[in-house]
């Protein structure tokens, strides 16, 4: 399907909210996400944020990951254990039809400790970065694994950010939604369910602005059953992993 998206739309950006490498299905948790990568890869993801089961390989074999893929993977407050070194970049810039666009990526707290990794609370660590941005880009999105009802707190109290796409709530939302006060949009694409990750994509068409501003959202959340055949590619990748 996104390659039918890429053929036929002049600009688009496909993104990933983490926690997509383990966990999801059965050929990312034996290969420790390698397969996943491989796969977001021949898609041209341009950017994923980074989850708590991205951090639960650990720092030496997500950075294996991190290197295979060619597509950032960003979280603006993981860093390094002890440290206040970012493990991941911040952000990445891209340019589409003139308009510099950030994709910022945040984590969401984990439930207890987690090896190799201290992860910071993401509204104290984005605000420095979202200033940093200001003034650089047109416009900032904002890619998270947080919950749908923690991104929208964050984006009612945190101006400048124009597009979140976080993780689901436990029902999910039919449309784009546009936050009171700072007028971000927030939407989310899929309800993770163990072994059966990425069985929705999300599609979310708007209008770029002279000013970056984001209008006209048409938001859809797309079940991948059986009417979309296997893609060649996708299927020779991932016959190559299966035994």
């Amino acid at each position: 399907m996104i390659a039918t998206e890429r053929a036929r739309t002049e600009h688009i950006l496909v993104l990933d909210t983490g926690d997509a490498l383990r966990g999801g299905g059965i050929l990312g948790d034996t290969t420790d996400g390698q397969a996943v990568v491989a796969a977001m890869n021949l898609v041209a993801t341009d950017a994923m944020a980074l989850g708590r089961n991205e951090l639960s390989l650990g720092s030496a074999e997500l950075q294996k990951r991190m290197a295979e893929g060619r597509f950032p993977m960003l979280s603006a407050n993981v860093s390094v254990r002890g440290s206040l070194e970012l493990f991941a970049p911040p952000f990445t810039i891209v340019d589409i039809a003139g308009h510099r666009i950030a994709l910022l990526g945040l984590t969401r707290l984990p439930s207890g400790a987690v090896a190799d990794f201290d992860v910071r609370d993401p509204s104290t660590a984005v605000e420095p970065v979202l200033d940093e941005l200001m003034g650089q880009v047109n416009t900032i999105i904002l890619l998270t694994n947080m919950d749908y009802r923690s991104a929208m707190q964050l984006a009612s109290v945190l101006p400048g950010i124009d597009l979140v796409v976080s993780a689901s709530p436990g029902q999910l939302p039919t449309d784009a939604v546009r936050v009171a006060g700072t007028g971000s949009l927030v939407v989310v694409a899929e309800q993770p369910v163990a072994r059966h990750t990425g069985r929705r994509v999300g599609r979310l068409t708007v209008l770029l602005n002279h000013d970056g501003s984001l209008t006209d959202p048409q938001w859809r959340s797309i079940s991948l059953d059986k009417s979309y055949a296997d893609d060649p590619d996708m299927a020779t990748l991932l016959a190559g992993y299966r035994p």
